[in-house]
């Protein structure tokens, strides 16, 4: 939300120049602006560093969704995890400390460029949910991107994103989508051995959660998830 803001005002984030990679094909759900039903599609990454999802070094190329140049740059993301409990994933607390060890023992070691790929990825809007069903949606669990744009003179508004992926814990208000709206899961791992996110399919039984309001708040949870680790990396006050 905040880095929307920023790109409206024309604040930007300095743009690393990142390497490319090979394109990777997975299956991820569009929710049509249209009010036609969210279904599974393909979508094929690029290497883009234009937006805030570049610590990611692969995004899902929705260029031919949004048809102008400009809603392609004007996009930007936030996360959401379905869970079993309350508790973090051990992958990502081992990835929150690792770059915690990093950013206090040697801050002025790290890049511009990792340094701003840390600040992206923690400072990320994000929600917990915990799953009711867990053991029917087990292969739904796991955590998401949501890929959208704030281009509001190219892009039609969705009206049609769930009420609970809309909302957003960290502002309290709720995310405005334009266009088609994306969603891409993420492997346990969430990065692979080449450092770019690991994406994995999304399960058909994920389309559940995007038909009926009222039943998803009976089987989806909301967690409160205090970030201690994003706001010890803020006070630091070193970006």
């Amino acid at each position: 939300m905040f880095a929307s803001v920023r790109s409206l005002l024309g604040w930007k984030e300095e743009e690393p120049v990142i390497q490319s990679y090979p394109p990777v094909t997975i299956v991820g759900v569009r929710i049509p602006a249209d009010g036609s039903p969210a279904h599974l599609l393909p979508l094929t990454t690029i290497s883009d560093s234009s937006a805030p999802d570049s610590f990611l070094l692969h995004v899902p190329d929705l260029r031919s969704y949004w048809i102008s140049e400009q809603a392609w740059r004007l996009r930007d993301i936030h996360r959401f995890d379905l869970q079993k409990d309350g508790r973090v994933p051990l992958s990502q607390h081992l990835q929150q400390t690792d770059d915690l060890k990093n950013l206090l023992r040697q801050p002025q070691r790290l890049s511009r460029e990792q340094m701003l790929h840390l600040r992206q990825r923690h400072l990320l809007p994000q929600q917990r949910f915990f799953a009711q069903q867990h053991n029917h949606y087990h292969y739904c669990l796991g955590a998401y991107y949501v890929f959208y744009s704030f281009a509001v003179d190219d892009l039609p508004v969705n009206k049609f994103v769930p009420r609970w992926i809309e909302e957003n814990n960290d502002a309290h208000i709720p995310h405005r989508y334009f266009g088609d709206v994306f969603i891409v899961k993420i492997s346990p791992d969430e990065v692979g051995q080449d450092g770019r996110a690991a994406y994995e399919d999304v399960d058909p039984l994920f389309l559940d959660f995007l038909v009926d309001d009222a039943a998803c708040s009976k089987t989806l949870i909301p967690l409160l998830h205090l970030r201690e680790e994003q706001k010890m990396i803020g006070s630091l006050n070193i970006f």
